[in-house]
C-alpha cells in the first residue's frame, strides 16, 4: 500500500506539472531569466560556445522568444558572455536537443518530479508513510511548485542538489559509494549558482566530521578507512571550486566567482535580510501567506522536529540556514520576474521533513483544523492558477495574482486583508500595508501558542497509544541504518 500511495502521489505531480508547464504556461510567454538561460543552451547546441552574439543578433531565440531579447551578457573584447550561470543550460542541453524549448521544461518538470521523490523518501524515513505523504502531497500541489515546475529557473535544480548531497552524507558511514555521490554533488553546485557555496561547505565540515569519526572508531567491524571516501568527498568539490574560478578569471577577467555579478553591481549581501524574511514569508504576491499559507507550518514544525529527534533538526538547520540567509540578503529577494517563493524554493525540500513531523505529532482537533484549513487554502489558490493574471506571477503593485483571481471567483476582496511589497526598477521598494504584516504576525504567534499549549496539554494528561507511536518512526534503537537513495544494501 505505502509503494502504491508513493506512485499515486507521484504520477498526480507529474500530470499536473506537464499540463502546467505545456498547456497552461505554453499559451504565454518566458518572462524574466528564462529566455536567457535558454540562449545559453542554445549557443553550447547551435554553435558550441559561450558567445551569446550569434543566438542574439541572429534572432533565433525567436524560436520560443517571441519579442527582442536583452543581452544578459557581459562584452569581453570581441564576445559577449552570459551573466548566469552554467549548471541548468548543461543540465537543460539534452531535452532542448530533442524538443526545443518544451524539451528544456520537459526536463524541468522531471526536475520537480524527483524532488517530490526525494522529499517523499526522505520525509518517510523519518516519519511515517501517511503524514509525510500528506506534507509531501500538499507541498507539491502548492502554487509555487507547480509553476517552477515549468519555469526555467535554477531553483529546484538548487534543491535537488541539496537533498541529494543530505542522503548521501546522513548515514553512519560515508563509503567510497557514499563519497563519490557526495563529491559529484557538491562540484556540481557552485556551477548551478554561487548562493550555493554556503551549503558546500557546511557539507564538506559535515563530511570531515563523519570521517574522523570513522578514522577514531574503537571497534574494528565499524572502523574503515577515511582516505579514499574523504579523497572523492573533499576533493571534487574542492576541484570544482578551482575551474570555476579559473573559468571566470579566463571568461570574465576576474577570479571571483561572483564576477560576473559584480562588474553589473548586483553582488550578494545588498539587501535587508530581515525585509527579505518577512518578505518571503508575508509578502501576498511573492511570500507564502499569499500563494502557499501550508509552508508557515515550518515554524511549529521546527518545534516539533527539534523536540522528537533533536539530531535531524540540526542537521537540517545546519545545512538549510546559512544558504537561506544569503538568498535573504541578496538584492531582489522575491527573484525578480518570476513564479512566487522562487529563492525559499531551494530550502522546502529539507524543510517539509519539520512539517511532517509536525503533521505525524498533532493529537488536538484544534490542531488538525488549523493544519487542514492551510492545507485547503494552499489547495484553492493552486486551483486559481488557470484563472490568475500571468497565470500566478506577482503583479507590478505587489498584489498576488492568485489571490486576485481566487477573490474574484469568491466575490471577497482577499488582496485588501494581506500586506503588499511594491518593488520599482531600481529593484528596491516599500511595504505598501504594514499594519496587516503586523496584524497576521501577531495572530500567527498566538495561533501557534493556543496550539501548542493544547497540545502540551494532551500529551500530560493522555499517554501516547499505540497508533500514535506507529505515526512516528526513525532509526532503532540499535542505531541501524534504514535504507535511503544511497543505501550500501
Amino acid at each position: 500500500m505505502v509503494k502504491v500511495g508513493q506512485t499515486a502521489v507521484l504520477a498526480l505531480l507529474t500530470a499536473v506539472y506537464l499540463w502546467c508547464a505545456l498547456v497552461v504556461r505554453g499559451s504565454h510567454a518566458f518572462t524574466g531569466d528564462e529566455p536567457h538561460y535558454l540562449a545559453i543552451t542554445q549557443s553550447l547546441w547551435l554553435y558550441h560556445t559561450l558567445d551569446q552574439h550569434r543566438v542574439l543578433y541572429h534572432h533565433d531565440f525567436f524560436a520560443y522568444y517571441p519579442h527582442l531579447m536583452s543581452s544578459h551578457s557581459l562584452h569581453r573584447g570581441p564576445h559577449l558572455y552570459p551573466l548566469h550561470y552554467l549548471g541548468l543550460p548543461l543540465v537543460l542541453l539534452p531535452g532542448f536537443a530533442l524538443a526545443g524549448a518544451r524539451g528544456a521544461q520537459v526536463t524541468t518538470v522531471l526536475i520537480a518530479v524527483l524532488t517530490c521523490w526525494l522529499m517523499l523518501r526522505l520525509s518517510m524515513r523519518i516519519v511515517a508513510p501517511l503524514p509525510a505523504t500528506l506534507a509531501v502531497g500538499v507541498l507539491g500541489l502548492s502554487a509555487p511548485f507547480v509553476l517552477n515546475a515549468g519555469a526555467i529557473y535554477p531553483d529546484l535544480l538548487s534543491g535537488l542538489l541539496l537533498v541529494l548531497a543530505y542522503e548521501a552524507l546522513d548515514a553512519p558511514r560515508l563509503t567510497a559509494r557514499r563519497a563519490l555521490a557526495l563529491g559529484v554533488v557538491l562540484a556540481a553546485m557552485p556551477w548551478t549558482h554561487i548562493k550555493l557555496l554556503a551549503p558546500v561547505c557546511v557539507y564538506m565540515a559535515w563530511a570531515v566530521a563523519v570521517l574522523w569519526r570513522q578514522f577514531r572508531a574503537p571497534c574494528h567491524r565499524t572502523r574503515a578507512p577515511a582516505a579514499p571516501p574523504g579523497v572523492l568527498a573533499l576533493g571534487l568539490p574542492l576541484l570544482s571550486i578551482a575551474g570555476l574560478i579559473a573559468f571566470n578569471n579566463a571568461v570574465y577577467g576576474s577570479p571571483s566567482p561572483t564576477a560576473q555579478f559584480t562588474l553589473r553591481d548586483q553582488a550578494l549581501f545588498t539587501g535587508n535580510p530581515l525585509e527579505g524574511m518577512m518578505g518571503q514569508f508575508f509578502s501576498q504576491g511573492q511570500g507564502a501567506l499569499g500563494t502557499v499559507p501550508f509552508v508557515l507550518l515550518v515554524f511549529p514544525g521546527a518545534v516539533a522536529l527539534w523536540r522528537w529527534q533533536r539530531a535531524t533538526a540540526l542537521k537540517i538547520g545546519m545545512v538549510t540556514i546559512p544558504f537561506w540567509v544569503v538568498t535573504l540578503t541578496y538584492h531582489d529577494w522575491w527573484g525578480g520576474d518570476s513564479p512566487p517563493l522562487r529563492y525559499l524554493l531551494c530550502l522546502l525540500p529539507l524543510w517539509v521533513v519539520s512539517i511532517a513531523a509536525l503533521v505525524a505529532r498533532m493529537r488536538t482537533l484544534t490542531a488538525r483544523l488549523v493544519v487542514g484549513a492551510l492545507a485547503a487554502v494552499t489547495l484553492a489558490l493552486t486551483t486559481a492558477i488557470p484563472l490568475a493574471p500571468r497565470v500566478g506571477w506577482p503583479l507590478p503593485n505587489g498584489h498576488s495574482a492568485l489571490l486576485v483571481a481566487l477573490g474574484e471567483r469568491l466575490r471577497l476582496p482577499l488582496t485588501a486583508w494581506l500586506p503588499t511589497f511594491v518593488t520599482t526598477r531600481t529593484d528596491t521598494g516599500y511595504w505598501q500595508s504594514a499594519m496587516p504584516l503586523a496584524i497576521w504576525v501577531g495572530t500567527l504567534l498566538v495561533l501557534w501558542g493556543g496550539v501548542a499549549w493544547k497540545e502540551c496539554t494532551a500529551q500530560r494528561t493522555n499517554p501516547p497509544t499505540a497508533r500514535s507511536r506507529c505515526m512516528l518512526q526513525s532509526t532503532n534503537s540499535r542505531g541501524t541504518e534504514r535504507k535511503g537513495v544511497f543505501s550500501d544494501n
